[in-house]
């Protein structure tokens, strides 16, 4: 069996493989990466010795070749065979055109060279690299639901203009996690033109929220050491959390509910209360079941 026929069978059964655990099977497609990041500004960084396994996206082909790099269709033979050919001769092949984002590459011309490195066991490959600025981190582990959750991150630091700052800060989990922080900033906005008697300008209302309850919510969530207790929860997931709880206790008892500290603790002690009487009712309900 030639080496192709084995690359293809192995293609074909990783895919199966990823199809049933729910794995996505496709190489990411860097237009639609672009677009959800806001892709503009591009550097050009020549010529580069790239680290294969960081070469996880195409532009335009994401149907030929498996997200190993393996090919999917017999009229990939001839080609794939030429590039193995010229890889394993004197010469080589010619260096191969990449762009990347943050940690990760997407192939724009190459393909065949790139599937055929791969297969040789080959760790890096020769590549001319143009880079697209991003202050969203990406990683060769990132999902296109994982860029989906980031394109949103990256349309709040836009909108707020926070993109100078460290980005995985404000990062959330939460579906509407981003629209919810938004708000958070014009209700800040509102009362502030009330305590002040004053028109305040968004910038001012953003640094306001930013310095005087967000950071300092932050740093109350920090010290209570309660993100252990949400290990698959971000920082800024447990400030909404959080302020959620402190609008229900301001609910109850008015200004008395309002010391960060006592509201995480709170939070904290009433999320493990729930958690304890969740469990409670699972054991009684597997013991009348069993």
């Amino acid at each position: 069996m030639s080496v192709f026929d084995r690359a293809r069978i192995t293609a074909l059964m990783a895919d199966l493989f990823h199809i049933l655990q729910g794995r996505p099977v496709d190489l990411r497609p860097f237009d639609e990466v672009r677009e959800r990041l806001h892709l503009k500004q591009i550097v050009n960084r020549g010529i580069q010795e790239v680290p294969i396994d960081l070469i996880v996206g195409t532009v335009g082909r994401e149907h030929d070749f498996n997200r190993a790099f393996l090919p999917r269709e017999e009229s990939l033979r001839q080609r794939c065979s030429e590039m193995k050919e010229l890889a394993e001769g004197p010469v080589g092949f010619s260096p191969v055109e990449l762009y990347k984002v943050h940690d990760v590459y997407f192939v724009v011309d190459g393909h065949h060279r790139v599937s055929v490195a791969r297969s040789l066991g080959a760790p890096t490959i020769e590549a001319n690299v143009k880079e697209f600025l991003s202050p969203i981190p990406l990683t060769s582990d990132t999902s296109i639901e994982d860029v989906i959750l980031k394109s949103a991150l990256a349309d709040f630091l836009q909108t707020t203009g926070l993109v100078q700052e460290y980005p995985a800060q404000y990062e959330t989990t939460i579906p509407n996690g981003y629209e919810r922080l938004l708000d958070h900033i014009s209700v800040h906005r509102y009362y502030r033109g009330i305590e002040t008697k004053q028109d305040i300008s968004w910038q001012d209302a953003l640094i306001s929220w930013r310095d005087t309850v967000y950071r300092p919510m932050i740093e109350a969530i920090r010290r209570s050491g309660i993100l252990e207790q949400f290990p698959d929860k971000t920082e800024t997931d447990l400030y909404l959390f959080v302020m959620d709880h402190l609008h229900h206790l301001r609910q109850s008892y008015g200004k008395a509910g309002d010391q960060r500290d006592r509201v995480v603790k709170h939070f904290a002690l009433t999320e493990k209360s729930k958690k304890s009487r969740k469990k409670k009712t699972q054991i009684k309900k597997d013991d009348s079941e069993s």
